[in-house]
């Protein structure tokens, strides 16, 4: 018996972390859409696997007239924690969405991933006892979703055949509603996808040129000298690395590395201790959330610089 409980399969993390851990519970709050939920399968290319689960999903009818022929605004779920009721409200995930939704008389909806999201277990379509439990986590999966949704809220809405529908989404959610328009054309109308990497490519070092241009901006707090003593600072840091004294300091000097030795900073670590300060000091310059309003350190361009 304890043989079999040593080798039962567990959903495991690539850091190893529990998944509970790393899935925050959505904000409720009387002001926000409670979510609802609707039936999907598990595996909608398996005809054997005849398994269904209830999907969450959030809608913001507030502007909306059943039957009008106004659009249907879909946001992507996906690459995050379990997504809450201000999705469709108050969005960081897809806020431009939100903003339209009084000029266009839209209906909103926002449709949790099915792996990145699963607020509770009865609303996923795995369980941590399954012995492949990340068998159904693909895109081609989790489109097939936002299809077998379209067609659910189209019937439970009324929505009139004339509404046009439009998937937001950003990174990966951003992959997910340009490839929903793609795959399934006669269902979604449009896409507006953002920041989505479609094209895969090992070391994408655009995106930190990128990056590195918005700290030259004035226009979001930046300038060319804030961005010249962050460049400054990585090259002193990689310096560092070349030599004993060096990594020491680095060790006394960022809390991350309190408690290792220098040589552990000798050579990249291996898969079972990865090392993401260090895969960030390769970055040219370190990437805060653009959250101009805000007030702790590092939360926008304008308060690092």
């Amino acid at each position: 018996m304890l043989a079999a409980q040593a080798h039962k399969p567990i959903l495991r993390t690539m850091t190893d972390a529990p998944p509970h851990t790393l899935r925050a519970a959505p904000v409720h709050s009387p002001h926000f859409p409670k979510p609802l939920f609707f039936e999907t399968r598990r595996d909608h290319f398996n005809i054997t696997d005849t398994t269904k689960w209830q999907q969450a999903y959030y809608v913001n009818a507030t502007f909306w007239t059943p039957g009008s022929g106004a659009p249907v605004f879909l946001c992507v779920g996906g690459e995050g924690p379990a997504l809450d009721g201000s999705v469709v409200v108050s969005s960081v995930h897809c806020n431009n969405a939100v903003e339209w939704l009084s000029e266009t008389r839209a209906l909103m909806f926002a449709v949790e991933h099915r792996y990145y999201g699963c607020h509770n277990m009865s609303a996923c379509p795995y369980s941590p006892s399954d012995e492949k439990p990340l068998r159904w986590l693909s895109s081609r999966q989790a489109l097939a979703d936002l299809a077998t949704f379209q067609r659910h809220a189209t019937s439970a809405f009324g929505i009139s055949a004339a509404s046009k529908w439009v998937t937001f989404g950003g990174s990966y959610p951003g992959m997910l509603a340009s490839f929903a328009r793609i795959k399934y054309p006669r269902l979604f109308f449009a896409s507006a996808s953002s920041s989505a990497p479609v094209q895969a490519k090992l070391d994408m070092t655009e995106y930190n040129d990128l990056v590195a241009d918005a700290y030259a901006l004035p226009s979001v707090g930046g300038s060319p000298a804030c961005k010249a003593a962050i460049a400054r600072g990585h090259a002193e840091v990689g310096r560092r690395f070349s030599s004993a004294s060096g990594r020491a300091s680095l060790v006394a000097l960022f809390s991350e590395l309190r408690g290792r030795q220098p040589s552990w900073l000798e050579s990249e670590p291996g898969p079972a201790e990865p090392a993401p300060l260090l895969r960030r000091w390769r970055r040219p310059l370190p990437r805060p959330v653009q959250r101009p309003a805000c007030l702790s350190y590092g939360c926008s361009i304008g308060r690092v610089c």
